[in-house]
């Protein structure tokens, strides 16, 4: 995290984002900078007319600066501002956040 160059590798076959018009994009994130690999996966793939949804996981931190820094990395595609979700979130809560999106 201390190296805002360092894309460490993907361990898993490359998706296909073919068919998709909406992504959400969850990551854990750390005082506003999502990890690094998330920087990989963005720079990997083709988001053009897609919407991406950003949301972090944390019990404290908020979502910062990291949408923005990935949207900027991806380079393509539509990005929502997004949410920091805490472990305490309601399926209720969470439910309604998703259909503002709508």
């Amino acid at each position: 995290m201390n190296d805002p160059n360092a894309r460490p590798e993907i361990g898993s076959e490359t998706i296909s984002l073919e068919g998709y018009s909406t992504i959400y994009l969850g990551y854990p994130i750390w005082w506003g900078e999502a990890p690094r690999i998330m920087s990989t996966f963005v720079e990997s793939y083709d988001f053009s007319g897609i919407t991406i949804i950003p949301f972090c996981t944390s019990g404290s931190s908020d979502i910062g600066k990291s949408k923005d820094n990935l949207a900027n990395q991806a380079g393509k595609g539509t990005w929502l501002s997004g949410k920091r979700i805490d472990g305490n979130v309601s399926e209720s809560d969470l439910m309604k956040w998703i259909e503002t999106l709508q």
